[in-house]
């Protein structure tokens, strides 16, 4: 088992990388048996996509640089979904760090999301990252609707935006299901820090 935790945030010491870090420790206390790992929005440099339409078959030039697979054994070895699919096959003309980042998503069992919410969305960094999720629509990892992985989606806001916060569900559902995902769990973290950004109550479900 393995479970990768993606902070949406662009701040490294802001209040959903700390919330991101207390469920790193968790799932390290909890089930010291399963791997963890966490990637970070604010320390990948990751290029938005333009549209090209690169990724949308299997590219066989000699130039074509496809990242390194872990092998079996490996902490961030490939999931069944993604070994048994062609995803590999589907690379972005862009060599940048998403090729890391697809690594462990490769690799996750469960995937656990911490976004603060920028105008009712998502900011433009995790933004950047989720539709770089092309190439797995063009894979056909979206087809296995029966073996998709879970997602929980921890919000982190101050007060009410009038709007809401359901653009950025929409968005994070959306480009993770085209990975073989299933968004499963929203946890409103509304005024839920104090200044020092420590915990000082409980989450609130949000009903999907």
């Amino acid at each position: 088992m393995h479970r990768t935790i993606v902070v949406g945030s662009p701040r490294s010491q802001g209040r959903a990388a700390a919330l991101a870090n207390a469920i790193f420790e968790a799932c390290i206390e909890d089930c010291p048996e399963d791997g963890v790992s966490i990637v970070s929005v604010d320390s990948v440099d990751v290029a938005p996509c333009i549209g090209c339409d690169a990724c949308k078959v299997a590219l066989a030039r000699d130039d074509v640089r496809y990242p390194e697979i872990p092998e079996k054994g490996d902490p961030l070895a490939q999931c069944p979904m993604i070994y048994k699919s062609d995803a590999n096959a589907h690379q972005c003309v862009f060599d940048d760090e998403m090729a890391e980042v697809r690594k462990h998503l490769d690799a996750a069992d469960e995937l656990i999301v911490v976004a603060p919410v920028y105008f009712a969305g998502a900011p433009a960094q995790l933004k950047a990252v989720l539709d770089r999720f092309q190439p797995y629509y063009f894979s056909d990892v979206r087809t296995r609707t029966k073996e998709r992985r879970p997602v929980t989606l921890h919000v982190v806001r101050d007060g009410g935006d009038p709007h809401g916060f359901e653009p950025l569900i929409g968005v994070v559902r959306s480009a993770l299901s085209v990975a073989g995902f299933r968004l499963e769990r929203v946890l409103d973290w509304i005024d839920c820090f104090d200044d020092d950004n420590e915990i000082v109550s409980d989450a609130a479900e949000y009903e999907l």
